[in-house]
């Protein structure tokens, strides 16, 4: 997969047939679409491209109510690069390309520089300053610039319709059965291992502390993940949350490998949530502690059994 930045770098050697937005969290709704837009691409011979914006359109426009990033730009880059996109364009969302209205976007970037053959949309697209554009727009403008406009269906599973907004509820409520059914994989964090107060080599559990960044982090609580060192997969249970029992007061992601040691912790990390196991919580004292992660981490040896036995595959962090 190529990546440009900015389009002005883009350099259309044929037609292409794209697609346009954040595709923040890279769910079934998006996969859909890109699997549309490839099938497509590979019969017209067009080129298959995503444009994509850095940062988040509401970071500029509206910054207190900017969502966190369910996949960071680089963890979302990994995954467009396991599809069959060929190209992916990222924008700088700033001042100059906020103003523009869709009409503009579309005559200036999309067939303008893009070359658009056929263009891939959700039926709630909207795009251009003050949201002036939107499919009917699209579908004017098609018969005008020569594209066709592709709008995909909405989908749903078990009820809930698959959104970024939706996929961020379930994270924040603890849901991550949930949100991991709507993204079609397994919600993941990835990032620095750093130091600890040392409590749970000395007197718990020893533990690798994942830096948090600025992504979305799921509701504070005990969950039963799989950690990606070095290439190899563990099963583990991580804790989110403030350690109230040691009196902890920065939030924190700290992960126990099951039945596992290392010499020497890695310097990074990477994490597949995979069920919750239950909310965090404060005892009385660290052996009623210790007692409880010992119990998670039968709890957990049981789900990764359960999982095995229904051949069901359990995915990389990365």
């Amino acid at each position: 997969m190529e990546i440009t930045y900015g389009y002005r770098s883009y350099r259309a050697d044929r037609r292409s047939s794209l697609t346009i937005g954040n595709f923040d969290g890279f769910h079934l709704g998006h996969q859909r679409i890109l699997d549309a837009l490839v099938d497509a691409s590979g019969t017209s011979g067009t080129r298959s491209v995503l444009i994509s914006f850095r940062p988040h359109p509401l970071q500029l426009l509206m910054p207190e109510k900017a969502p966190r990033a369910i996949t960071p730009l680089e963890e979302k880059m990994r995954l467009l690069g396991l599809s069959r996109l060929e190209a992916l364009a990222i924008l700088d969302f700033d001042r100059a390309l906020s103003r523009m209205t869709g009409e503009e976007f579309v005559r200036e970037i999309v067939v303008g520089v893009f070359r658009a053959r056929e263009v891939f949309v959700g039926s709630d697209f909207e795009f251009g300053h003050r949201r002036t554009g939107d499919v009917a727009l699209l579908r004017k403008l098609s018969r005008e610039l020569d594209f066709q406009v592709h709008i995909c269906p909405q989908v749903v599973v078990r009820g809930s319709r698959v959104s970024s907004t939706r996929i961020r509820e379930m994270l924040q409520a603890g849901r991550i059965s949930s949100a991991n059914r709507l993204l079609g994989r397994f919600f993941s964090l990835r990032g620095e291992v750093v130091s600890g107060r040392g409590l749970g080599r000395e007197s718990l559990f020893p533990t690798l502390n994942l830096r948090p960044g600025d992504e979305l982090i799921p509701r504070p609580g005990v969950y039963v993940t799989q950690a990606t060192l070095g290439g190899k997969l563990h099963p583990s249970v991580t804790n989110v949350g403030w350690r109230p029992t040691v009196a902890g007061n920065d939030l924190t992601v700290e992960t126990h490998l099951i039945d596992a040691s290392l010499e020497s912790p890695p310097a990074h990390l990477g994490l597949a949530f995979l069920h919750r196991l239950r909310d965090e919580e404060k005892f009385e004292s660290l052996q009623e502690l210790r007692g409880q992660i010992a119990r998670d981490c039968r709890r957990a040896r049981r789900f990764f059994r359960l999982f095995r036995r229904l051949g069901r595959p359990l995915a990389t962090a990365g």
